[in-house]
């Protein structure tokens, strides 16, 4: 695999093709992407792969740039200026917390506002995945939306009460993201 520039490694001006800064790389390129479909969008893993340097490639290629995969001073100080443009313009979204403050649950049965939210990620969950079950509209912790809450806790290890909590919430926003935004 090629190996990336280092802007502050002065001895040789390289650095392994894996860590922090490919990481960083990554996570900028998959930023562009997800206000540019011209752009792939990458998993930030550290590692200089495949797809990395295809991003790499498309994002050299788009900014009139020589297209030879590696991230030499122009390329990563070019990557560096359309990232801090997309944070200037769109900023980093927050962390959605539908949840009230505290230790919120709404157990089978009762009603909640943040139902809505929820049943709308299980609708989305529901047509890239095979676990989920659809669930009818409303603020009320039943049917289709008790036995998804169940269905969540039983994948994530937690205790299995189809109870929306704290736990509950999290893990199913982080398998959301996972599974619906990040495609």
């Amino acid at each position: 695999m090629e190996r990336m520039m280092d802007m502050n490694d002065q001895q040789d001006g390289m650095m392994e093709s894996n860590g922090q800064p490919v990481r960083s790389l990554q996570e900028m390129l998959n930023q562009l992407a997800i206000y540019d479909d011209t752009y792939m969008r990458l998993v930030p893993d550290g590692i200089f792969g495949e797809r990395t340097l295809e991003a790499v490639m498309i994002f050299q290629r788009e900014n009139s740039m020589p297209v030879t995969g590696m991230v030499n001073s122009d390329t990563w100080n070019a990557i560096v200026a359309a990232y801090e443009k997309i944070e200037f313009l769109y900023g980093t979204p927050p962390p959605l917390n539908v949840l009230p403050n505290g230790s919120f649950t709404c157990c089978q049965g009762e009603r909640a506002a943040p139902l809505f939210v929820i049943r709308g990620m299980f609708s989305a969950l529901e047509q890239v995945t095979t676990n989920f079950s659809p669930c009818a509209g409303g603020d009320v912790n039943d049917g289709g939306t008790y036995e998804n809450l169940r269905t969540i806790q039983r994948l994530s290890g937690l205790p299995v009460t189809g109870t929306l909590d704290r736990p509950t919430w999290v893990y199913l926003s982080q398998l959301y993201r996972a599974l619906v935004t990040r495609n």
